[in-house]
Order: structure tokens, then sequence, then C-alpha cells
């Protein structure tokens, strides 16, 4: 039913997509993005009764997967237009009014049902949905001419299911994108890659595998998660040449007042200790540079931006390289790190795995930790070599989120997984759970988790963070917050 022809989707021999409950990070994007963002992703499902109220003209779409989409508010679902073409498709044939009358696209949309984290079930291949939201009406469709449609969902899913936030910017060619997917209706999968080309209102890509019902799934910058695009059309070849493609999200906020109204300018904020007060302050990287708030006022200190040698990297990271000194940065490209003390020095491990950075073993400064599935390997003296065997704790790929602090108040580092709600401590570094989970938050509708020693009593402590508002939890056993801090949005384009 895609608008991809006879053009292939597979960019391969074979398909390159996993699913999302089993991916183990070769992508490039790790276990805790895909976990982030697979639950504001649906299938769109024709109803189930179409016989029952269309009778002859009732086609044989039925309870037929369809399309993807992603929520954008809480009860706000972008896909893409031709999903609601109301012409015939290959073998499928759509409702009809009598007399074989096509029905509009407005008429369409209410036919449907979105289905979220469809996926196979972690212990075997039987796929499994968690909830789902009827389409009430159509919103937005092909606004001169680009391919995509917003539809109004029942019952405010985003409210359970989170909510992808639409980037200001387009992806530029080179830069990682990830695209959570129902290709050919299966339950979810994920698949990642680089942006080959920008075209006028599209953005093609090569490494990513698409099918029919992929169609209208967001593509993802994999370092922010803000969608920068919507997946329309296949074009791969069977001699492994051509390029699928999407359209861009400056296209998409060029015409659509929706889109134009939920652009999130936002950055994810890195934490660290900025003026060396011993208090967690945070930072916002933007356009090559990080903007600390150490003083807590909301606003980029005056002359404290740090410009490090890499503008563009996948990644950025804290430290504290040098013992007794303030925080500094980190990078990454690739598997390999890079420090600010010795920016041409990399530091290289074999991928995929997670860095975790913290002071591992009480000498005062922070190490690496590599993570690779539940466990965690250490090189503290930061020379690129794992001089340190770690331990292991968790389900690896199967957590939300891995998160690293001195939860306990003593000098060394210790690992907490986040489930949900809930983070669960392995303050002994045993591999077994100490002591009760903290519950606080609201899980994966976050926009972020962060963790800092907020009021300098030397215990990492965690903070959520909403938009740009951070939300400080001083005291452990509470689960409440106890601080909040605003961020002004000062990155903003004019």
């Amino acid at each position: 039913m895609t608008s991809e022809g006879d053009l292939q989707s597979l960019c391969a021999r074979s398909s390159r997509l996993q699913d999302v409950e089993r991916y183990d990070g070769n992508f490039g994007v790790p276990t805790a993005f895909v976990n982030r963002h697979r639950r504001a992703v649906g299938l769109l499902r024709w109803k189930s009764d179409l016989v029952d109220r269309y009778r002859d003209e009732a086609g044989n779409v039925k309870g037929q997967g369809w399309c993807t989409g992603t929520l954008i508010d809480d009860d706000l679902f972008l896909t893409a237009g031709h999903c609601l073409d109301p012409s015939n498709t290959g073998s499928w044939k759509l409702p009809h009014e009598k007399g074989g009358v096509e029905l509009r696209p407005a008429e369409l949309a209410r036919e449907f049902v979105v289905q979220f984290r469809y996926e196979v079930s972690p212990d075997s291949d039987a796929p499994n949905s968690v909830n789902s939201a009827d389409v009430l009406r159509l919103e937005e469709y092909r606004t001169e001419g680009l391919d995509y449609a917003i539809l109004r969902l029942s019952g405010n899913p985003g409210m359970q299911n989170g909510k992808t936030r639409i980037s200001p910017r387009d992806a530029q060619p080179g830069a990682r994108i990830a695209i959570l997917q129902h290709p050919a209706a299966a339950p979810m999968k994920v698949g990642a890659g680089t942006v080959a080309r920008l075209r006028g209102s599209t953005l093609t890509y090569d490494t990513i595998d698409t099918l029919g019902g992929s169609s209208g799934a967001g593509i993802l910058d994999a370092e922010t998660g803000k969608l920068v695009g919507v997946h329309t059309n296949g074009g791969c070849t069977k001699t492994a040449g051509g390029e699928n493609s999407g359209v861009t999200i400056r296209a998409l906020t060029a015409v659509s007042p929706i889109l134009q109204r939920l652009v999130d300018r936002s950055k994810d904020f890195l934490v660290g200790d900025w003026d060396n007060d011993g208090l967690g302050d945070l930072a916002v990287f933007n356009d090559g540079c990080l903007y600390p708030d150490a003083n807590h006022d909301g606003a980029p200190d005056w002359g404290s931006k740090v410009c490090p040698a890499e503008a563009r990297a996948d990644q950025y990271f804290v430290g504290n390289w040098q013992p007794g000194g303030p925080s500094q940065l980190g990078w990454r490209r690739g598997n390999c790190l890079y420090l600010d003390t010795n920016p041409n020095l990399p530091l290289c491990f074999d991928a995929p795995f997670e860095l975790l950075v913290a002071d591992w073993n009480d000498d005062g400064r922070s190490d690496l930790g590599i993570r690779k599935g539940s466990c965690i390997d250490f090189d503290t003296d930061l020379d690129g070599v794992l001089d340190n065997q770690g331990y292991c704790y968790g389900e690896g790929m199967a957590e939300d989120e891995y998160l690293v602090g001195n939860w306990d108040g003593s000098s060394h580092a210790s690992i907490a997984v986040r489930r949900g709600t809930s983070v669960f401590f392995d303050l002994d570094r045993d591999g077994r759970t100490d002591g009760a989970p903290r519950v606080y938050g609201y899980g994966g509708e976050e926009d972020q988790y962060l963790v800092g020693d907020w009021n300098g009593d030397r215990r990492s402590d965690l903070a959520v963070r909403r938009g740009t508002l951070c939300l400080m939890n001083h005291d452990a056993e509470s689960g409440l917050a106890d601080e909040g801090r605003v961020y002004r949005d000062f990155w903003s384009e004019p």
C-alpha cells in the first residue's frame, strides 16, 4: 500500500533490522535510546468491523496493519499522507460507500486504530500490544503536497506512552539517524544508519531497510532523539544501489501549523561540577560549545563556555580527568573516545558499547566504564586498554537505562538500572540489588534522567528533565522533587 512502486526497500540482500525487544546495540545507537523512544511509536491498523458496516463494499483490509507513525503530543499522531490516500493499491481494496464511491481521507482516517508497543514478546516470537487508541479525526493531510498526515487520537495516549520531540532543524548528510518501524505490519523493529543526502524536501538513507508498513515512521536524530523527518519511500534496488527516503522536518514545519507549534529547541543536558564547589550543575552543549550554569540562575554563565576541539562528535560526556579540579569534557566518535586533557589521543574499544563515566577505583579521578550487555569493564588509567575487570549487573539490553553514581556517599561509584519509574541499586558491586528500589519520575515519559550531587552532601541523587525544567530529588527516600531548576532556552533560533 506504499508509494514505493517496484523499487526495493531492503538496501542489502537481507534485512538489517532487529526486533526492539532483542536489539543488541549493533546499529550504533544504544539500547537505552531504543527503549526510551519506542513507546511513542504506533502501528496504524484498520478496524476489524468493516464488513459489518460496509458489507459488500468493505474491501479486504479489515484488521490489516497498514502504516507506522509517531506520537508528537498527548493525542496527536504523525504518519505518511499516502497511508490515507483513498484509491485501491495493488492487491488491497479499501472500503467504499455504496456504488463504489471512494471515501475521502478524513473518512478513511476514522476507520483506523493505533496500536502501541506492538512488539515480540521477550520470551517468544508471539507479538503483543500494550495499548491502543481510536483515530478520532484527521487534522492535517498533504498540505502543499507534502506526504504527511496528522491524526487526532482518543484517550490521550501520549500521557501513557510518551511523545517524540520535533527537531527545529534537518539532519545533515553523515548524521546518524534511527527509524523505529513496523515493516510489513510486523512487530516493531529498529534500523539505524546515516543520512546520505538532502534534496529539497527529501532526505535519503541507504543503510536503513524498510518495507511496506514502514511508511510514516519517524526518522529520529540518533543524538537527541528528536524527529527530523518522516519515512515515505523505498528506493534501494536489487543490485544494492539506490536510497530509501523521507520528507524533512524543516519542510514539514514550514507548512504545518501543528508541527510549528510543537518544535522543541531544547537540548539534552549534561551534569558536572563546573566551578568545583561540590554541587552538580547543569550545562548544555550547542553549536560546538558547552554552556554551563554553575550559579543556578537559569542562564549560561558569562565567560564560562567551553569549546572543545571536536565540535560535531557523536556524543559528549563529562568527567574529572584531573583530581581536585572542575569537571571537563570528553567526546565519542564511533568506537573511539577523546578527553579534553589530551584531545589528540583516541581511546578505542571494541564496539558496540555504552560508556559509563565515574571514579571506579577511588583515586579521585574519573575512569571509563565500558558496558557490553550486562557487564562493565574499566579503563582506570585512561590509556584505551581495559585494565580492570569489572562486574555484571542487570539484564543488559532489556533494561530501560543504566545509571552510575556515588549513591551511598562512599568514595567509589556503583551501578543502578532504571526499569520504568523504579531505580535498582548495586551499592557494593557484587552483582545483586541492595535494598529497595527508589521510585522517581514518570519513567519513559520523561525527556531525560540525570544524576548529580544537587545539595553538596557527597551523595548522588536523581533528577528528571521535562523540557527546560529539571526536578531534583535530594532525599533518596521520599521520591519527591526538592528543587526545580529552569535552564532558559537560550539556544533557540530566532
